[in-house]
């Protein structure tokens, strides 16, 4: 009887103020909630000889069995006096000091892989640390519009003529395939890409007789491994 009461106590409390299970409209309020995911920190530069591929994964890429790495260093190098216009170093070779120049990068690490002497397949990897994710996209922004503007060049030591193909951007990878115009049989060309994942460009050069998309395969595997 005392809970029948305590009831009927509560119904009228209800009537009176309105305020059990019906509506208020004058002090209804709604709240949205929104979640934004973490900024990823910084790559430091204790983890870019992480992030580039092992010769098995080179060898797969190119089809190859027998390269190995045929060189490492940490500081760029500067091929400009071997081939002109200079304009189109950015695309003759990777990690170029030139072409990073005033860029504000902190450091690299680079990687050369063939098979010997006598190679028929070359690759040069290498990744470039910037202070923030913002200047590295700032330099791959700029280097799209520095790519744009080479059409062919010049090997001055060897006098060996390229020709630029078109130029892709796809997905954050900048790529394309300069051709020897004057090779011997089976030919030879140089597949470049260039990616930008958090502070972290991913330069790669790839080359052989058709060396397709490669650069753009073997810079997509170290993209991957960069925490974004």
């Amino acid at each position: 009887m005392r809970r029948l009461i305590a009831a009927l106590g509560v119904t009228g409390l209800c009537i009176l103020t309105a305020a059990c299970g019906g509506s208020n409209q004058g002090t209804k309020t709604s709240t949205t909630s929104t979640t934004t995911s973490p900024t990823p920190p910084p790559v430091a530069e204790a983890a870019l000889d992480g992030l580039l591929l092992n010769p098995d994964q080179i060898n797969t890429v190119m089809g190859a069995t027998g390269m190995t790495v045929t060189r490492t260093h940490n500081k760029m190098e500067d091929d400009s006096a071997t081939m002109a216009p200079p304009e189109c170093l950015a695309i003759d070779g990777s990690a170029q000091a030139p072409v990073y120049a005033s860029s504000g990068y902190i450091a690299e690490r680079d990687q050369t892989l063939q098979e010997g002497d006598n190679f028929t397949h070359y690759v040069e990897q290498a990744v470039v640390l910037f202070p923030s994710a913002q200047q590295a996209s700032a330099f791959f922004a700029a280097a799209a519009q520095q790519w744009s503007v080479c059409h062919q060049y010049t090997h001055t030591q060897s006098n060996s003529q390229w020709a630029v193909g078109p130029i892709s951007s796809t997905n954050g990878t900048l790529s394309t395939i300069s051709t020897q115009q004057n090779a011997k049989a089976p030919g030879w060309a140089c597949g470049r890409a260039l990616a930008n994942r958090n502070n972290v460009i991913v330069d790669i050069n790839t080359c052989s007789a058709n060396p397709t998309d490669s650069a753009v395969n073997i810079a997509n595997q170290i993209a991957a491994k960069v925490p974004t």
